[in-house]
């Protein structure tokens, strides 16, 4: 069989019932490829491949991963993106299957929504079968539309920002984020100040390129709170007038400043079983990460620096935690997960 870069494939997601009867087949386009685009490119960013944050559009190639047990079956364990590298060579990230889960279940509930398929339990796989009239395109591939995403990277030295300290253990291949304490209680007082309803807001702060060694974090500068949201005791929501606002403060700041993430509070409680003093894991009961959370993330918050940060109002929560309640979550292979940082401990 010829190599898959001499080839085109159309790429599915196929939907079954727990009986393999076939429900639904939806081809797969550009645009739900772009997030594992950046993703990759973000990796690449990481391992010096790439100079600056300006996401390739030209020559970027997605392959599928085919079973290795089925030569001739079309089911694939995921997909390859392959970019063109800034030395001239390609860098390659494979992703599993895994990576398309919150896009697929999109992409049912629609269809369930619009009466086209009925609710029920479905199972998806990604297949890929060769497109016999492909487009005019270099291989097998993409053309993505150049949208300007050019994001600024600072040479900063780790070490000019003071002493830090680690909460929450961070995993060594995540990205390195460092946020000043100040931010953290300012972000503290403001759920404190509404302990029945959430509260949002946004974080700035700067993608940095360290001139020591060259590694490559984020550094959270300022806590902005939301104006303009609606809010419930269980959900927070922007609106144009809370994004308005928040770039208001950038340009009034004028620090060159990027959206790093987002803020909101988890105005629940410990439940009555709650041992005194919590035990650590108690914790996930109050800073957990709602569906609705991961949805906002992933349609709005979905560069792969971003982040999110959960603030509580449970008294008990500092001492569940060892620090102040609070609970980062970040992107790791395409996937929110809770995740260590950095605090920066201002004098």
């Amino acid at each position: 069989m010829p190599t898959t870069a001499a080839l085109t494939y159309q790429m599915r997601l196929e939907y079954r019932q727990l009986d393999e009867r076939s429900v639904l087949e939806v081809p797969l386009g550009e645009a739900d490829f772009t997030r594992a685009v950046e993703t990759a490119f973000f990796d690449g960013l990481r391992r010096g491949r790439f100079r600056e944050y300006v996401v390739p559009t030209a020559g970027v190639r997605i392959e599928p991963r085919f079973e290795a047990s089925d030569a001739a079956s079309p089911l694939t364990s995921g997909f390859t993106v392959v970019l063109p590298a800034d030395d001239g060579g390609e860098h390659r990230v494979d992703f599993d299957t895994t990576f398309l889960a919150s896009h697929a279940k999109r992409i049912v509930v629609d269809r369930v929504l619009q009466g086209e398929v009925e609710a029920d339990t479905l199972k998806y796989r990604l297949t890929a079968y060769l497109d016999e009239t492909p487009p005019q395109k270099n291989g097998l591939g993409l053309s993505l539309e150049a949208d300007e995403p050019t994001l600024p990277i600072h040479t900063l030295s780790r070490a000019s920002l003071g002493r830090t300290v680690s909460w929450d253990s961070p995993a060594q291949d995540d990205l390195r984020v460092l946020v000043p304490r100040g931010v953290l209680e300012q972000a503290v007082a403001e759920a404190k100040e509404a302990p029945q309803r959430e509260v949002g807001g946004f974080l700035l702060g700067h993608l940095c390129r360290d001139g020591d060694d060259g590694e490559l974090f984020l550094c959270v500068t300022c806590h902005v709170p939301a104006e303009g949201t609606e809010a419930t005791e269980t959900s927070v929501t922007f609106t144009a007038q809370t994004w308005a606002r928040a770039r208001e403060v950038i340009a009034w700041r004028d620090e060159g400043e990027i959206f790093a993430g987002w803020v909101h509070s988890h105005p629940f409680r410990f439940c009555s079983e709650c041992p005194n003093p919590p035990k650590p894991d108690c914790a996930g009961k109050v800073l957990f990460f709602s569906p609705e959370d991961h949805f906002l993330m992933e349609v709005t918050f979905a560069q792969p620096f971003m982040v999110a940060l959960q603030t509580g109002v449970e008294p008990r929560l500092e001492s569940a935690l060892g620090h102040l309640p609070v609970r980062l979550y970040g992107w790791r292979n395409g996937v929110v997960v809770p995740r260590g940082f950095e605090v920066i401990e201002e004098s």
